[in-house]
């Protein structure tokens, strides 16, 4: 099953890299190197390629020295073969570096796509609790485009910092074989170019996270905008989206202006210090030229050099500046890759599922299971209970909980809204993992391997997703190999097949994103016949017919019970409608995620004090109050 996962069989690194919560550029260079997977020849061959663009800057003042010489002394022939020269190094220079900037882009790429892939697997593996507080368009933030800046940082670094740098040691070099004292002077006063970055180093940081943080929040306001239209416009509020956008953006806006400004005083900086160095070269050499102690090739070749040194120092600040607002992005994806994640471990590629009716032992329990809902449990938040070192944990739902599920048997669970029940539910399907105790599925620890102990249930939530695209490819994502039979089957399980029928393209029908097309009830019975499809050897239906009609749900449940009891299958039911569970094996009545009565229908109702007897009234009330009033 971890193949399945979105990108685990493209990522060269499975394993998430532990790194500070507020990356430096030595932690993040050997992340991303080793990320690189069986690219990285390629990219140091790129790499070398694209140094063909300081050659040929350097070769330049090269040829203007020995062009300005060659005239001098009247040598036109060798004049004449060295412009033939300089064309052809040029030409070939200028191929060589086309192809050296392809493959690094092509190496960039690839290495960002390792990365968002890498950081989705991440993504899909924390905690549910822990992905459900997090905004969906804050963690797609922070996958791509969070990580397309920090994986540019190999390019920068190592390209556009490491040409500069090299054009900077080059034309040093040259310029002290023409005239030491004014390269020595040149050499000492570099730093001061790069001084203004490094010093404001930690608000460029800053601000760049900053930046990053608010444009999460503007796609989130724009995905909430497109997502709630009917809401929006049932409550005429699109005024309120409106202004909640414009105020978002305005924040954005200053905040842009902020780091406009801090980037301009690091630019200005560096420009004022590159621009004196480089005049302050020129009034020198110039003089030295007119007191005869430089020729007229030196001359020419220095007044080129000059402006060689001045681009990369020109460039090295602001590229220095780059980096530290990369960081920034680095510790938006660090608390992706350091955030728990889901437990698991290697499963034996020789072991095979057990048929539905082939476990013996209870097939689910709960042993001493304690479980709290943490308040600070999204992404964001975690980045700032890190922080401020505020770990106070929230209050358990469930303390000491146990409770057994046996092959072959109907269990309801039943109570009043917070008690817990969805929450049991959830645990027993390896979507939440408790704080102590443990969760069995088939004697699968969820706690040793979510994903082997998944591997046993069927889960079916109230609300169930379903993704755009056709009717038949949703169903199928339980069995991909399920044939046409087994589909239909399942689906008239689920009192499906007849309105999948009726619509104009049956099975192949196309839905709008989250089956927005279809009926509330329709996504319910869709999201059943999937969970049939898979036959598992444990069903979980929580809240899973509430939108269907009594006498379709009884018919649905009708056919899966009967199915269960086929295929010897456990089916876990949590209802607020009691009528769903009146046929239970065993009814377990919860409240304030303490389990309060067990007994079957008749049993609790027996009961004068019993919450179930309570929760019975109570909809034999509703259900006299709504004929009164009809």
């Amino acid at each position: 099953m971890a193949g399945h996962r979105y990108g685990r069989e493209d990522c060269p690194m499975k394993q998430a890299p532990r790194i500070s919560a507020t990356p430096r550029i030595r932690e993040l260079i050997p992340l991303l190197w080793s990320r690189l997977g069986n690219s990285r020849m390629l990219f140091i061959l790129a790499i070398l390629l694209c140094l063909t663009d300081m050659v040929i800057h350097l070769i330049i003042p090269m040829m203007m020295e020995f062009y300005f010489d060659f005239l001098e002394t009247g040598e036109l022939v060798k004049v004449k073969y060295l412009l033939i020269g300089f064309n052809v190094a040029l030409l070939a220079l200028t191929v060589l570096g086309l192809i050296g900037h392809y493959l690094k882009q092509n190496q960039i790429s690839i290495l960002h796509r390792n990365v968002a892939l890498e950081l989705a697997d991440h993504a899909q593996r924390l905690p549910l609790e822990k992905a459900q507080a997090s905004h969906s368009a804050d963690l797609q933030q922070r996958i791509y485009w969070d990580s397309n800046k920090v994986t540019s940082l190999l390019a920068t670094i190592f390209n556009s910092m490491g040409t500069q740098i090299l054009m900077l040691f080059f034309a040093c070099i040259y310029m002290f074989t023409l005239q030491w004292q004014v390269a020595l002077g040149v050499l000492l006063l570099m730093p001061l170019c790069l001084l203004g970055s490094h010093l404001l180093r930690n608000r460029l940081m800053n601000i760049g996270k900053r930046v990053a943080d608010q444009e999460s929040v503007m796609k989130q306001c724009q995905q909430d905008a497109l997502q709630s239209m009917d809401m929006l416009r049932a409550f005429d509020v699109q005024d309120w989206m409106s202004e909640r956008f414009v105020r978002e953006r305005k924040k954005l806006n200053k905040l842009y202006m902020r780091r406009m400004w801090w980037q301009l005083l690091v630019q200005t900086l560096s420009d004022t210090s590159a621009l004196l160095i480089a005049w302050g070269t020129i009034l020198v050499v110039a003089w030295l030229a007119v007191e005869g102690k430089i020729h007229i090739g030196a001359l020419m070749a220095f007044f080129i050099l000059i402006w060689r040194v001045y681009g990369p120092l020109l460039s090295l600040g602001k590229l220095w500046g780059e980096i530290q607002e990369s960081k920034g992005a680095a510790i938006r994806i660090a608390s992706i890759w350091n955030a728990e994640k889901e437990p698991e471990r290697e499963l034996d590629k020789e072991s095979v599922m057990p048929a539905a009716g082939a476990v013996q032992e209870a097939s689910l329990t709960w042993h001493n299971v304690s479980f709290g809902y943490d308040e600070h449990a999204g992404i964001q938040e975690a980045e700032k209970q890190a922080a401020e070192e505020d770990n106070t944990p929230s209050p358990p739902l469930l303390d000491q909980f146990r409770l057994s599920l046996k092959p072959a048997s109907f269990m309801a669970i039943v109570g009043s809204s917070g008690s817990g029940k969805s929450t049991v539910a959830k645990l027993g399907a390896g979507l939440l993992f408790p704080a102590s105790g443990t969760v069995e599925v088939c004697g699968a620890a969820t706690m040793e391997s979510a994903e082997q102990a998944r591997q046993y249930v069927s889960y079916v939530p109230q609300r169930p997703y379903l993704y755009a695209g056709s009717i038949r490819d949703n169903l199928l994502l339980a069995k991909p190999e399920a044939s046409e039979a087994e589909l239909i089957e399942a689906a008239t399980i689920a009192e499906a097949h007849t309105f999948i029928h009726e619509l104009p393209d049956g099975y192949h029908t196309v839905m709008s994103e989250h089956g927005n097309s279809l009926s509330g009830g329709q996504k319910q019975r869709l999201a059943i016949a999937r969970a049939v499809l898979a036959d598992r050897p444990v069903w979980i239906f929580d809240e899973a017919t509430s939108a269907l009609d009594l006498e379709t749900e009884r018919k649905v449940m009708e056919a899966i019970l009967k199915r269960a009891k086929e295929r010897g299958s456990a089916v876990l039911v949590i209802a607020h409608r009691l009528t769903t569970v009146q046929e239970a094996d065993t009814i377990v009545a919860m409240e304030n995620g303490s389990i309060v009565e067990t007994g079957t229908h008749a049993e609790l109702l027996h009961r004068e004090d019993g919450l179930y007897r309570s929760l019975w009234r109570q909809m034999d009330g509703s259900r006299e109050t709504a004929l009164h009033s009809a």
